[in-house]
């Protein structure tokens, strides 16, 4: 019986290792098969009204569907196996904003690029004022607009390679002669470094004769870019829209040449650095309710008592948010002045300046990111 015993316990014992080999061989050949990533190379998370043609890479080892539930996105191939590169294309868009989810199945997983296409029409069934680009003021970078009369919307666009390119956007003041902020975004095609400084100094042709500022109410102060001319140098025309009057605020010379463009290399280092960003958004401005003083007498033009920058970046399907509040004054040591210790929320800066950031984000992104304060996000903070 004793022998029984023992040989029972031994084939058993056989068994019970065969199951434990059977449920590893299993495991392994889940964790291979069920491996899917995709990701769309757009330079932009949103499309552009016009639409285009765009390659999806979907990675994995398992045989996979792509499936689009509209009509105005069509995939080729559909169905495949293994690594592969699948074109989408996207029909111009001549209504409102629109967005879906693209789907791409194996039997085990399922991952969802979500998309978003600019809309073709303003709110009142016009192009947006911008051809090809719909309503811009529908962008991820525009704060909430004004509704005051004497707030204007401008949007300047470029032509670069063929396309329309939102350059960059402003909410001016008109009776200050003075930009409440100015927004604009970094991705791989206004990232590049392609033209010198322009210096061409010009009145904005978007703004009546009568609201313009001219280069005698700076007198006494530089006449400092809120967005900077180094920001657009992906081309000419680009760099010279940042001439305009309109982008232009009163500053001292220290302040202008030291510090704030230390801010701005910050700004313009993640915005240049693509294994940071797919998509870096990025709103400045100097405070019109807080002033030091006004330039002249006459002309009325205000000198920030503070500047501001909210940042929102994208990347791999991430959002992560960050502020800075800057006091306007002289005297600072740029040697020893830390970008984290002007590091807030951008919850914060909304209380500070009264502008409400990134709107235009779906709710849950954007008071995820505009509670937190996450400087190890940002490289060199």
């Amino acid at each position: 019986m004793k022998l029984d015993f023992l040989t029972m316990w031994g084939k058993l014992g056989i068994i019970s290792l065969m199951l434990i080999m059977g449920v590893s061989a299993c495991t392994n050949e889940n964790s291979t098969s069920s491996k899917l990533d995709v990701s769309l190379n757009l330079d932009t998370e949103q499309i552009p009204a016009e639409g285009g043609t765009y390659e999806l890479t979907i990675d994995t080892q398992a045989d996979w569907t792509a499936k689009s539930d509209v009509s105005w996105i069509s995939v080729s191939p559909r169905y495949g196996s293994g690594k592969s590169v699948v074109t989408v294309k996207v029909d111009a868009n001549s209504d409102k904003e629109r967005n879906t989810n693209l789907r791409v199945e194996t039997a085990r997983k399922t991952e969802y690029v979500w998309m978003i296409q600019s809309s073709g029409k303003d709110d009142n069934g016009g192009n947006g004022g911008n051809t090809g680009l719909g309503d811009i003021s529908k962008r991820i970078e525009i704060p909430k607009l004004d509704t005051d009369t004497d707030a204007q919307f401008i949007a300047h666009t470029t032509t670069h390679n063929g396309k329309t390119i939102a350059n960059f956007s402003l909410e001016y003041i008109k009776s200050m002669r003075h930009a409440r902020w100015v927004a604009f975004t970094y991705y791989n095609e206004t990232a590049a470094n392609k033209v010198n400084r322009t210096d061409a100094w010009a009145d904005d042709p978007q703004i009546e004769g009568q609201y313009l500022a001219t280069r005698s109410y700076y007198y006494g102060y530089d006449r400092g870019h809120i967005v900077a001319s180094s920001d657009r140098v992906y081309s000419k025309e680009a760099n010279e829209q940042t001439f305009y009057y309109s982008n232009i605020s009163p500053m001292y010379g220290d302040f202008n040449q030291d510090i704030w463009t230390k801010f701005e290399g910050a700004v313009r280092n993640w915005g240049r650095n693509s294994s940071f960003r797919d998509t870096l958004y990025v709103v400045k401005g100097g405070t019109l309710d807080q002033v030091i003083t006004y330039t002249t007498s006459t002309s009325y033009v205000p000198v920030p008592k503070y500047y501001f920058m909210a940042l929102v970046n994208y990347k791999d399907k991430e959002y992560s948010g960050l502020a800075f509040w800057i006091e306007h004054r002289r005297g600072y040591s740029e040697s020893s002045l830390s970008l984290t210790d002007y590091a807030i929320s951008i919850d914060e800066l909304q209380q500070k300046t009264g502008i409400d950031f990134f709107p235009n984000l779906p709710d849950a992104i954007e008071n995820n990111i505009e509670q937190k304060l996450e400087k190890h996000k940002w490289p060199g903070m």
